[in-house]
């Protein structure tokens, strides 16, 4: 009973998390530059002063003495996402694009902490599920006693052979059977740790390996092709050879310039992929020498732009679709008429994974 107000304070906490991560994702689902003061409105009026109320509130109680870890570990989840909330509603004199990255990046160090910490917070647990997969929670969380390897999320550093990566497997991973792994590629000026939380929720309902590299410089090099093709290669081979991946189901996506490589690394290994689907992403001219070779013309293609895309004009999309279909290339076109240039989270759900999903398995 001495512990009761203490979990209390945590299940009220989870649900104010809970309300709190689903807007902010909505809001940078559908976020227009061009109306930034509407967006921070909304984050605003579901985060208030909930941040320093529980940092207070969570300091006045200690914890019982089995939670101690998942205290501090709580606590510094909660600081990084009053961060984000800050850096967001906050900008200053800043660029808003840097401190929307900022944001970002202390979001995901917050998401980083919580996810470490589901096991102690099950009002949470639906943040991290499809709402179909939440029946089956206990299934998908617990571990084969055989795998042998390390499972859930990791993030890989940077060596001499390729760039950094963020990897997820599955927590139920059976090293018996194999695994479909979708391969997502940041935007500019993003990271594989970040970038692999628009893709978390549905590759954990449904059983998907997930591969999120960052590039070997700021960007993606669609100047230089070949340096992120063969590091993404790498570690592509390295993940292979040490989980079970199904080489027949293995699917790439990309967001904005992430988009634009997946292009590039879609028709430069063709070998790799059963389908492609660029997000946002644009026809840059180095795709040319590609496309006149005809090179991955077979390669199923599913191109998703935003009419209100801002960076990337929908009419040069449709242009570049066109050139695509009346060469022989196997593409699908999605015109999204309400969104613009911004994260994928519902868009993968939603139109990207069931497509994948629709695609027979290629050949070996």
């Amino acid at each position: 009973m001495a512990d009761a107000p203490y979990m209390q304070l945590i299940h009220t906490a989870e649900e104010q998390l809970l309300r709190f991560l689903r807007t902010f994702e909505s809001i940078q689902e559908h976020i227009r530059f061009d109306k930034i003061g509407d967006s921070q409105a909304e984050l605003q009026a579901v985060s208030g002063d909930m941040f320093s109320t529980l940092a207070d509130e969570l300091a006045a109680l200690s914890p019982p003495d089995a939670l101690t870890e998942f205290h501090v570990g709580f606590t510094a989840a909660l600081a990084q996402c009053a961060g984000a909330a800050k850096a967001f509603l906050e900008p200053g004199g800043k660029d808003f694009s840097l401190a929307f990255l900022q944001s970002r990046w202390a979001l995901c160090k917050g998401m980083n902490l919580l996810y470490d910490l589901r096991a102690h917070t099950p009002t949470l647990q639906g943040y991290w599920l499809l709402p179909e997969a939440l029946p089956q929670r206990d299934a998908l969380e617990t571990r084969t006693p055989d795998a042998g390897v390390p499972v859930g999320l990791m993030h890989t550093k940077r060596t001499d052979a390729h760039a950094a990566y963020s990897l997820y497997v599955p927590e139920n991973y059976d090293p018996h059977k194999e695994w479909p792994l979708v391969i997502c590629l940041h935007g500019g000026y993003g990271r594989g740790e970040d970038y692999i939380w628009a893709w978390l929720r549905p590759a954990k309902s449904k059983g998907y390996l997930l591969l999120s590299p960052k590039s070997v410089d700021v960007t993606w090099s669609v100047l230089q092709p070949p340096l992120d093709v063969e590091s993404i290669t790498r570690m592509f081979d390295e993940v292979c050879a040490t989980y079970a991946v199904d080489t027949s189901r293995v699917y790439l996506s990309g967001l904005s310039d992430g988009g634009t490589f997946t292009y590039m690394l879609g028709l430069s290994r063709p070998d790799m992929f059963t389908g492609i689907a660029p997000i946002a992403g644009d026809f840059h001219a180095m795709l040319d020498p590609l496309l006149r070779r005809k090179q991955g013309q077979d390669l199923p293609i599913y191109i998703v732009h935003g009419v209100h895309d801002f960076i990337f004009p929908v009419a040069t999309i449709r242009q570049g679709y066109e050139l695509l279909s009346n060469i022989g290339y196997n593409a699908t076109y999605e015109e999204l008429p309400d969104w613009g240039h911004a994260y994928t989270s519902r868009i993968n759900e939603e139109l990207v994974l069931p497509w994948f999903e629709g695609l027979e398995p290629r050949q070996r």
